[in-house]
């Protein structure tokens, strides 16, 4: 059963974006920073700020995918840099990321 599930938005930079956890976003995070799906969980808490905004990087890049269209994200270093640039971004990405992999259900649908 499909148990991750999430969809909120939030400012990176100067763009807002629409981001939809799903297992496909997880497969396209687990592919290309090449993490075994049974690791993911230490791999978020070893380094959450590399973690944290890439769920939602594959995120947006999903809701993108599912729409048939292009994420039109930058490169993800810029991502982070941006992401990480202001606390109240990456706390908005903790709490949502945190909410799809089994947090509180009346926080599932984020902003």
């Amino acid at each position: 059963m499909n148990q991750l599930r999430g969809e909120f938005a939030f400012t990176v930079g100067k763009k807002k974006y629409k981001a939809v956890l799903t297992l496909n976003s997880l497969r396209l995070l687990c592919q290309h920073f090449k993490v075994p799906l049974d690791k993911v969980q230490d791999w978020m808490g070893e380094d959450p700020l590399t973690a944290v905004p890439a769920f939602c990087y594959y995120g947006v890049k999903n809701e993108a995918l599912r729409r048939g269209k292009s994420a039109d994200l930058p490169d993800f270093d810029v991502w982070c840099a941006q992401a990480l640039d202001e606390s109240h971004t990456i706390e908005e990405m903790m709490a949502a990321v945190s909410s799809a992999l089994g947090g509180e259900d009346d926080q599932k649908k984020g902003n």
